[in-house]
Parts: structure tokens; C-alpha cells; sequence
């Protein structure tokens, strides 16, 4: 068996069911006329060749019992979308809670709607024909009956990006009820988000992360050669400082893949911007852009965030770093719509309430200036469908606003047990054109 999937598999395996998402599930990817799909004695700690079972059209029937169920579940799935090479049946706590309702999940939030599709259809019956039909039309999942949930995706890494999103979802629907539940976003832009994630996808990312999985990329095109805008030895060491609070980001589960952007500025005219779309862990200081906050123009090897209008909007005065996330409780109040009274013993840094700007499709100037409007002297706002956005004097500042927000959020929504995993740093997500970077 080719050595390189079976290591992909046990990395995103372990990635999994560390965090949770994964638990009495499969994981599959595609090979040549079949799928390679781990067997049902698969140890997702430390996946194995002999965990790993190859089933294609001839062998199939020849399977029994839950393997052979989840194996024609996974190998239609793939099979039914020309672009996906893996697939994965999840059933975190909150998937199976929400697959137990037998609904649709409608979308509430833009990363779900980029990603994982124009709302989560539940099949009807656990079995490969109405998996399908559930899954088709604009949609990466689907839930099975009180048994999780199918994800499928370009890559491994997609999705686990997909079923993070799903999950924090799920969450959002579940946390939120007692609190007036969320609002959906229209069909529409749930579209057009959806079809603009599947055209415009990071080709940085994608292109390294599908080499890195052995998946065939067939583009071609050359890419611009462009100069660095990070030259003095205080932009260089900016840089570096965002370069390392992206990292950050990550690892405090604020972000998931290469959703949010941070803005740093330099003097009165410009900033510093992370890139469109490319993952925090392969992001180099060198790549930063660099943005005339006025005119929006950028310099540099890699485009600016499409969010660029919102940073410059708010560097002004002695704010100079500004963050852009999709914190997991903090999204769960953005799918909430609603502003968010700050529990008393976080008010000494975030006031007496946190208020929600209303929705825009992402990388809009209506999003710069719905923002900017309800954002006023707070620190932080919440982005309708969408997450988070803070400012602080240092980046320092507003990391600590960021992190207070986070825990404000999670005790208003009465969540006593310990916050969900964090996020795999590997995760890749899309290039935001009209979404995000």
C-alpha cells in the first residue's frame, strides 16, 4: 500500500480523535479505481497498513456487518463529487447530538457556509443512496441518523477543516437555544459564499497541501513573481511579531485555518497585513503586505487580506493591531446576531457589552462599514455570520481582549466544562476573496 497515504491517514487520524471530532468513526481517500478506508478495528491513535483496508466496485460486496455500511457510504460519497479525494464519517458530541434531531442545519455562519455547503441536510436512512442525495447540491456533508455525520473534501486537511466548522456549528445551535438561538443567513449569499470558496481556494495552500497528501494537482498556471514590501529592520521585526500571533491564533483555537487576519500599523499611513490564504504555520514574515490604510493599495509578495478595509477603518489613534478571528464560542454570538452584555468580572477590559455589526458578505465595504459603525469605543464587535474583531494599543493589548472575549462568551452561554480541542494547525482553508484572508 502506498506509504504516503497510509501516513496522511494516521496523521489526520490522530488529528481527529485528539480533538475529539472522531470517535467511533471512518476516514477514507481516494486511490485509483477505489478508496483506501480504515477497517473497523482501527486504532485512530496510531493507524497502521494493516488498519487500512483498500475497497473498490469488485471487492465491496465482499465486506460485512458496520464496516461494510461505512465503507459504500464513504466510497459513494467520493465518488459522487469529481473534486473530492477524502471523506470521513465524524460524530463529535455535538454532531451526534444535532444528527439525533434529524433536521437541517441551516447557515448560520460563513466558514459552514464556505466550506461545508448552503445548509447540512440529515439523510434520511443511514445508507450510501441517501447519503448522496443529501450530500449533492452545493454541500461538502450531510448527517446520518443519531450516527454523526459524512464530510468529504479536496483534501485530508480539508476535511478536518470542515468538520471543525460542523462542530462548532452544531455547538452554535445547541449553546445558543437558551439564549434566543441563532439567525441564518440568506440562501443567497450561503451561494455565492459556497461557489466563491470552491472557485478562489488558497492555490498556495491547496497546491502544497495536496502535495503533501500525493493528490495530483493539474494547475498550471505561473504564478507572479513579486518583491517583498518587509525591508527596515522595524518592519521585518513586525512582521515576525504577526507571523508568530497568527501562530498563536491557532494554538489558542481563535482561528481555524487561514480564517482571520491581523493588521499592524506602521505609522500614519501604512500597516502591515498578513496575506490572502495562506496557512499560519507555512506563513513567512517576508510575505506580509504592506497597505496604504487611505487607498487600500498594497506591496509585497502576497496580496493583503480582503479584510484590509476593516484594519485600516480601525488603526487609528493609539490603536495600532488589530485581529480579525472565528473564535469558537465568540462565532456562536456572531450567529447570534445580537450584542452581547459582558459578565462582570470582564468588564474592566471589555466593558459593559460587546455590540454585533450587522451582516455583509465578507471582503465587502459594506462589512468595513457595518463594522466600523457598531464597533464604535469598544474594544471588540462581533461580525454578523461571521466572527470576531478586536483592537488594542500592541498586538499584545489586543490578544488580551481577544482571549477575555473568549472566556466572557463562554461563561454567557453557561458553558461550564472545558472548552472543545483546539484546532489542528495544519488545517487549510480558502483564499478569501469574497470571504476572507
Amino acid at each position: 500500500m502506498n506509504e504516503l497515504i497510509v501516513s496522511n491517514i494516521s496523521k489526520y487520524a490522530k488529528l481527529l480523535k485528539d480533538r475529539k471530532y472522531i470517535q467511533s468513526g471512518y476516514i477514507a481517500v481516494k486511490e485509483e479505481d477505489g478508496i483506501v478506508v480504515t477497517n473497523a478495528k482501527a486504532d485512530f491513535s496510531d493507524i497502521k497498513e494493516e488498519d487500512l483496508a483498500f475497497v473498490n466496485d469488485k471487492n465491496i460486496e465482499t465486506l460485512e456487518g458496520n464496516f461494510r455500511a461505512a465503507a459504500v457510504i464513504l466510497f459513494c460519497a467520493i465518488k459522487q463529487d469529481k473534486e473530492a479525494n477524502a471523506a470521513a464519517i465524524v460524530d463529535s458530541d455535538a454532531i451526534l447530538k444535532f444528527s439525533s434531531k434529524r433536521k437541517t442545519l441551516k447557515p448560520i455562519l460563513d466558514d459552514m457556509a464556505q466550506i461545508c455547503g448552503i445548509s447540512i441536510k440529515c439523510a434520511s436512512k443511514n445508507v450510501a443512496s441517501e447519503v448522496v442525495a443529501a450530500i449533492s447540491g452545493q454541500r461538502n456533508a450531510c448527517f446520518l441518523p443519531d450516527a454523526g455525520a459524512v464530510v468529504t473534501g479536496r483534501t485530508l486537511d480539508e476535511v478536518c477543516t470542515a468538520t471543525l466548522v460542523l462542530d462548532k456549528a452544531c455547538n452554535a445551535e445547541i449553546l445558543a437555544e437558551p439564549k434566543g438561538g441563532t439567525t441564518s443567513m440568506s440562501t443567497f449569499n450561503a451561494i455565492l459564499e459556497h461557489v466563491v470558496f470552491k472557485m478562489k481556494y488558497s492555490k498556495t495552500n491547496q497546491k502544497s497541501q495536496k502535495e503533501a497528501e500525493g493528490v495530483k494537482d493539474d494547475s498550471k498556471k505561473q504564478e507572479e513573481v513579486r518583491v517583498s514590501a518587509v525591508v527596515t529592520d522595524e518592519e521585518k521585526k513586525i512582521a515576525q511579531a504577526i507571523k508568530d500571533a497568527g501562530v498563536r491564533l491557532l494554538d489558542e483555537n481563535l482561528v481555524q485555518g487561514t480564517w482571520g487576519n491581523i493588521g499592524v500599523k506602521l505609522d500614519e499611513k501604512y500597516m502591515l497585513a498578513t496575506p490572502s490564504g495562506i496557512d499560519y504555520i507555512l506563513l513567512q514574515p517576508e510575505q506580509m503586505a504592506k497597505v496604504d490604510m487611505e487607498t487600500l493599495e498594497w506591496t509585497g509578495t502576497n496580496k493583503a487580506t480582503s479584510e484590509k478595509g476593516i484594519h485600516a477603518i480601525l488603526l487609528k489613534g493609539d490603536i495600532t493591531a488589530t485581529i480579525h478571528t472565528h473564535p469558537f464560542y465568540g462565532s456562536i454570538l456572531a450567529s447570534m446576531g445580537k450584542a452581547m452584555p459582558v459578565p462582570e468580572k470582564y468588564q474592566d477590559i471589555l466593558g459593559k457589552e460587546i455590540p454585533c455589526a450587522a451582516p455583509a458578505l465578507p471582503g465587502t465595504g459594506k462589512l468595513v462599514k457595518n463594522c466600523a459603525a457598531a464597533i464604535g469605543d469598544a474594544p471588540a464587535c462581533f461580525m454578523g455570520h461571521h466572527g470576531v474583531i478586536v483592537k488594542g494599543k500592541d498586538l499584545e493589548d489586543a490578544f488580551k481582549v481577544a482571549r477575555a472575549l473568549e472566556d466572557a462568551c463562554k461563561e454567557y452561554l453557561g458553558v461550564k466544562e472545558e472548552a472543545p480541542a483546539e484546532a489542528p494547525a495544519e488545517e487549510a482553508a480558502p483564499e478569501e476573496t469574497k470571504e476572507e484572508a
